[in-house]
């Protein structure tokens, strides 16, 4: 644009400084987009956050809130595997869990295709809020606008998350 071509030719230089490149990246073509779909659900919880946290970043307790198509268990420090076999999934990933931050963080060194994060936010006294949010990149059934994956992800969240509050109600 008229507007871009003005900025270029009058940004401001030092009279030191290297000269300056600015290139424009094409715009992919029409149909040729990269999919992308963000998933998110929220819970509020019976317990306080670190109480909450001390569930959710204890890795070896994985499997008593995530759902039943959805199979992860630590085999490592900060390392995960998960089986999902209603979509064939059976991959390695890696989890950071911050607990100065009351939050998990969890994707793949090898693909950039799929990730997630868990925050637990401090709420009025012996309660808190649990938001758990999905990412995913690329030619998926979860990105494709067709299909049950995009429904089947959400009833997943929002399972996990009923789970969790379920273990949390049941340690306090």
């Amino acid at each position: 644009s008229c507007w871009s071509r003005w900025w270029c030719c009058t940004a401001p230089t030092w009279p030191a400084a290297p000269p300056r490149v600015i290139r424009r990246v094409p715009a992919p073509h029409r149909g040729y987009g990269v999919r992308m779909a963000e998933f998110e659900a929220e819970r509020r919880m019976p317990a306080d956050a670190e109480q909450v946290f001390a569930i959710v970043g204890d890795l070896d307790r994985l499997g008593e809130w995530m759902p039943p198509p959805i199979g992860v268990r630590p085999t490592g420090d900060g390392e995960v595997h998960a089986d999902v076999e209603p979509r064939g999934v059976h991959a390695d990933g890696l989890v950071g869990v911050r607990p100065e931050q009351l939050r998990l963080e969890w994707g793949s060194e090898d693909s950039p295709d799929y990730a997630g994060w868990l925050q637990v936010e401090h709420a009025e006294p012996g309660h808190s809020s649990v938001v758990m949010h999905l990412s995913f990149l690329g030619d998926q059934p979860e990105t494709r606008s067709h299909g049950d994956a995009p429904g089947q992800v959400r009833g997943w969240l929002d399972d996990a998350l009923g789970r969790l509050e379920r273990v949390v109600a049941g340690a306090s």
